[in-house]
C-alpha cells in the first residue's frame, strides 16, 4: 500500500458513490513512487446507472486521491454474499 493513501478512507469514499451497495475486491499499489493503481467490485443497486457510477469513480479515484490507473468492475448487488469472508473489507 503506497504511504500516500490510506485504504480505510478510499474504501468510505467508494461506499457513498450514490448507488453503490457493497465495495469488495479492493486492492491498492504503486505502479511507480509517484503513481497509484487501484482495482475494486461495485455491487451497485438494481436501478443504479452502472455507467454514471464508473464515470463518477474513476474521477473521484483521480481527483482526490491521484490515481493514475484504476479497473473498477460493476456487479448487480447480491444480499447473499454478506457472509462471504472474501468479501469482508479489513479493519
Amino acid at each position: 500500500l503506497p504511504s500516500s493513501i490510506n485504504f480505510r478512507t478510499v474504501f468510505d469514499s467508494l461506499e457513498r458513490i450514490n448507488g453503490v451497495e457493497k465495495v469488495h475486491n479492493l486492492r491498492i499499489w504503486s505502479l511507480t513512487l509517484d503513481k497509484i493503481a487501484i482495482s475494486v467490485h461495485l455491487e451497485i443497486k438494481p436501478t443504479a446507472n452502472a455507467q454514471w457510477i464508473l464515470k463518477e469513480t474513476t474521477c473521484m479515484l483521480r481527483d482526490q486521491y491521484n490515481v493514475l490507473e484504476s479497473t473498477v468492475q460493476i456487479e448487480g448487488y447480491n444480499p447473499e454474499k454478506q457472509s462471504c469472508n472474501r468479501c469482508i473489507p479489513p479493519l
